[in-house]
């Protein structure tokens, strides 16, 4: 991090990431971090053909903690968008140029943040020689990491972790089926967000980052419940349970108070001292909550937020929608807020592949770039 806000190497249309055992994916002393790299050996398939909406990694660091000097990226492309090998960066990391992704966008942009911790490390493997090109034009085989998902029991697995009464899902969400999934559609890794079907008990996700520690990294719940955990809770989850992050849901703050009363800027606070994102979800609409978020960002800076599912915004047909997605697109103005473009099944109005949000993506990418927007299913 430099002033406290994400340090990114990369190229708009390529990202990796990389942690070492001490927050830091760039040595603070120049040489190279201890890394744990993700397995490679995963098959290349997409989750769709029509859509390749699975971004790419490669050639980025990452980091949760200040370095002690700003590394840089050498790099060029030329007039068509196909990318070339390039020396390594005054980091000593070493970069390569990839395809760009010829879909979704129709742009020659793919970006993704994920935020990852201490005491692991997670990276791209290195790759050499030419690029292959597999399933998709100016696809590549790469390492793929879904920014948002979500995991619960199993029928079996909940005599041990039990759903929280009225939550119990309909659906399979267990690891092992996540991982299925997975390795059909070629996804290395992944950031699994703490499901409301477990609400504060931590406890299943939490074995499966423990189980899995090279292929996910998790984002708590944050508590802010009267009598609930609160600060000392999110403490406990980022630094004893290996959370990475933690994400605000404004509808689980007691009944007339707000995100940014006394416990929530405590947590939001304390998010960014042990430097962890916060997520919020505003699942009833950006403008009930986007002026808590902007006061948020004002007195505490350093802390480094993610807004969730495009921040909820519809493509607008009405001035209310419109108001609100131009507030979305004026939160580009702080340099920690980062948007995730993800469950588009619940913003457009339209069947897959979601037509009616392509604009809005062109849109993000423009205010906020390639670099500030993460990719998740």
């Amino acid at each position: 991090m430099v002033d406290g806000r994400m340090q990114l190497m990369a190229h708009p249309t390529t990202l990796s990431l990389s942690l070492s055992s001490h927050f830091c994916a760039v040595a603070s002393s120049g040489g190279a971090p201890r890394h744990r790299p993700l397995p490679s050996a995963l098959p290349n398939s997409l989750l769709n053909p029509h859509l390749h909406h699975l971004w790419q990694y490669s050639g980025c660091s990452l980091s949760f903690r200040r370095p002690a000097t700003r590394a840089t990226t050498s790099h060029s492309a030329s007039r068509d968008g196909a990318h070339s090998p390039v020396r390594a960066s005054k980091s000593g990391y070493s970069t390569r140029r990839v395809l760009p992704i010829r879909a979704l966008l129709a742009l020659s942009a793919a970006a993704a943040v994920v935020f990852l911790r201490k005491r692991r490390s997670l990276q791209t493997p290195k790759v050499r020689g030419s690029v292959a090109v597999s399933q998709g034009e100016g696809m590549e085989k790469m390492t793929r990491i879904d920014a948002h998902l979500h995991v619960w029991a199993s029928p079996e697995e909940a005599k041990m972790f039990p759903f929280f009464p009225g939550q119990e899902p309909t659906l399979p969400g267990s690891a092992n089926f996540l991982l299925k999934n997975m390795a059909e559609a070629g996804v290395d890794g992944a950031v699994i967000v703490q499901p409301i079907n477990h609400k504060f008990d931590h406890s299943y996700v939490s074995s499966v980052l423990k189980m899995y520690p090279e292929k996910f990294v998790g984002m708590c719940l944050a508590d802010p419940t009267e009598g609930g955990g609160g600060v000392k809770e999110l403490e406990r989850l980022i630094v004893k349970e290996n959370f990475s992050g933690v994400r605000f849901n404004p509808y689980l703050w007691p009944s007339g108070q707000k995100m940014t009363n006394e416990v929530g800027k405590a947590m939001f606070a304390k998010a960014g001292e042990l430097r962890v994102p916060v997520g919020f979800m505003c699942f009833k609409g950006l403008m009930l909550h986007v002026d808590e978020i902007e006061e948020l960002c004002r007195e505490f800076p350093r802390t480094t937020v993610l807004m969730d599912h495009l921040g909820f915004c519809k493509p607008p047909l009405t001035e209310e929608e419109a108001e609100a997605w131009n507030r979305l697109l004026n939160l580009s103005k702080y340099s920690q807020v980062y948007v995730k473009l993800s469950a588009f099944f619940r913003v457009s109005r339209e069947p897959f592949p979601y037509n009616d949000t392509w604009p809005l993506l062109k849109q993000l990418l423009e205010s906020y770039g390639a670099e500030r927007l993460m990719w998740g299913r």
